[in-house]
């Protein structure tokens, strides 16, 4: 079966500023989305990505604006200003297909985020030539410590009848990704989205960073209009920021909790042997000194990943409101 117009979108996001370094300053790796944007454009011959990190810098080479609630500005800031969107052809590199796009780079309060599209502007596509849309899985941010996730959503328009939806979305997936990450994927949930079927795969990795992916087919008349127009753009960036947030500061509260366990035992240990203190006063305060310059510091640690923990559990509610405010 061919495939009319499809495009590959990847959703991207990235923190900008964490509590541990402030507010005014970005994280150390904050730069790393833009550079791999940039070296996407290289695989893909886009002189116009690859400039992006210049295009987007102020003078004082910053990116964006300071956080803050009393800058609502913060929550959505378009990045590119005044176009806003990037758009691109890639240099042809041989295939009867050519290969255009755009690139939407933002930023949302604390977190930036880019949306990436590549798309085939061709009413009949054969669905292995999806692959040219993804090559070698490029369309892909490389880990980084502030990473937070990345969704791959993939929009066609099936040509004929659809009598099996999950066998068809099955063949997509197969074209979109490299071999050695589509045995990671599995079918998680199946829905509606603007009057056309959409399926999502989930990924087996541990690493909330490995992209999720979304299937979503032009099946009904007005579900090409409804999309043309847009308007589900933002609600669906900020949804898929949620979750990312959600996974994130989930999988790092996991490794908090473990390091907290850890130090508990040990200061667990140490209370017990108390109990096994030398009688003699001079080798007893001497044990005493010991332990207490020991324990100081396993105990600054302790509280500090308790405070964490209580970070995360906080963030983890406020973005799974705001996932089901944008949602809704």
């Amino acid at each position: 079966m061919k495939v009319a117009n499809p495009k590959l979108t990847l959703y991207a996001f990235h923190l900008r500023n964490n509590l541990a370094q402030g507010e005014e300053q970005p994280v150390d790796d904050a730069n790393h989305l833009w550079e791999q944007c940039q070296q996407l454009g290289q695989k893909l011959n886009v002189p116009r990505l690859e400039s992006l990190l210049e295009r987007l810098q102020e003078s004082n080479g910053k990116i964006g604006i300071t956080p803050s609630r009393d800058n609502p500005e913060s929550d959505y800031l378009e990045l590119l200003q005044p176009e806003h969107l990037l758009s691109f052809s890639a240099i042809n590199n041989g295939s009867s297909l050519q290969l255009r796009g755009e690139v939407y780079p933002l930023q949302i309060h604390d977190t930036y985020a880019v949306d990436i599209t590549l798309r085939y502007p061709y009413p009949h596509v054969e669905i292995d030539q999806l692959a040219g849309l993804n090559p070698q899985g490029c369309l892909q941010i490389a880990q980084s410590n502030s990473l937070l996730g990345q969704t791959l959503v993939l929009f066609a328009q099936p040509e004929g009848k659809l009598n099996d939806i999950q066998a068809f979305t099955d063949d997509c997936l197969t074209a979109i990704l490299p071999e050695s990450n589509r045995k990671n994927y599995w079918l998680s949930a199946q829905g509606r989205f603007l009057g056309s079927p959409i399926v999502e795969y989930s990924n087996n990795q541990k690493n909330p960073a490995q992209p999720h992916i979304l299937i979503w087919l032009n099946c009904h008349p007005q579900t090409e209009t409804l999309e043309t127009a847009v308007d589900y753009g933002q609600p669906l960036i900020n949804l898929l920021c949620c979750r990312s947030k959600i996974l994130y500061t989930y999988s790092e509260s996991r490794w908090c909790n473990q390091q907290a366990r850890k130090l508990y035992r040990q200061l667990d240990g140490k209370a017990k042997g108390l109990k096994n203190l030398p009688l003699e006063p001079t080798q007893r305060l001497k044990q005493l000194k010991e332990w207490l310059t020991e324990l100081s510091q396993t105990a600054f640690d302790y509280a500090n990943h308790l405070r964490d923990l209580e970070i995360h559990r906080n963030t983890i509610e406020t973005n799974n409101k705001n996932y089901q405010f944008w949602l809704d």
